[in-house]
């Protein structure tokens, strides 16, 4: 009877079934360990790679991609007809907080990034307090135009941009999302009770935990508003173990 080491290395006859049934062995345990998993398990790790085989794989962030480059082409309401550039989300696309504000400010939109200046820092700060970093966290905004000055949101405007806000959330699936300020309040929880009713404890929106507060553009109108931002941020802070 032949050696299985004879088996694998028959350049006579060329390779004998068995040895490429080890060597596809071989491949399969060394994909799992690069992958972290260890030995013949049956963990739920193992059996959804073995699951997904042969299924092409699509990055999140291709599919945040054509999220929102299907924005560029979206002509739903009035504002797109002075878009000049759109802010993309940034972050983690594996999230556990998301954080959604309202509309794009000019500085957001110089860079493409949502809350690049005196609001964003401020943002950074809270996130710090937080014991996290941006690139920990994903963060966007429920309006995806810039408006000009001093005008707000229409129910419209914010109806339109909520169908790429709702494909954002489901693309990161945050276990927590944190909605600064009215509009991204609205949004999200589709309801007109003020802001002030609104923070201080959670809320549903499709299974997540949805904690409003004020945003950071009012808390540098408004400074006193610091410490009932502090209060939800706690609570924000506790869900997610960072207490």
């Amino acid at each position: 009877m032949p050696k299985i080491s004879d088996l694998l290395n028959n350049k006579e006859h060329g390779k004998h079934p068995f040895a490429e049934t080890l060597e596809g062995l071989s491949a399969h345990l060394g994909f799992l360990s690069q992958l972290g998993c260890v030995g013949l398990d049956c963990s739920e790790k193992s059996l959804e790679i073995i699951k997904n085989w042969g299924r092409s794989s699509t990055k999140k962030t291709d599919i945040l991609s054509d999220i929102y480059n299907n924005f560029i082409k979206c002509r739903q309401c009035s504002l797109s007809g002075d878009r000049k550039n759109i802010v993309y989300g940034d972050g983690d696309h594996m999230a556990r907080l998301l954080i959604v504000g309202g509309v794009p400010e000019p500085d957001d939109i110089r860079t493409g990034k949502p809350y690049s200046g005196a609001a964003g820092e401020l943002l950074n700060k809270i996130i710090f307090a937080m014991n996290l970093t941006r690139k920990e966290i994903y963060i966007t905004h429920a309006v995806k135009c810039c408006l000009p000055d001093k005008m707000q949101p229409n129910l419209k405007n914010i109806a339109v941009c909520r169908y790429y806000l709702m494909r954002e959330i489901k693309m990161i699936k945050p276990d927590i999302v944190c909605a600064l300020g009215d509009i991204a309040a609205k949004s999200l929880l589709e309801t007109s009770v003020p802001l002030s009713r609104l923070r201080g404890r959670f809320h549903d929106y499709q299974g997540i935990r949805v904690m409003p507060t004020y945003s950071p553009e009012y808390l540098i109108e408004y400074p006193d508003a610091k410490r009932m931002v502090w209060e939800d941020i706690k609570l924000v802070m506790g869900e997610l173990g960072k207490g």
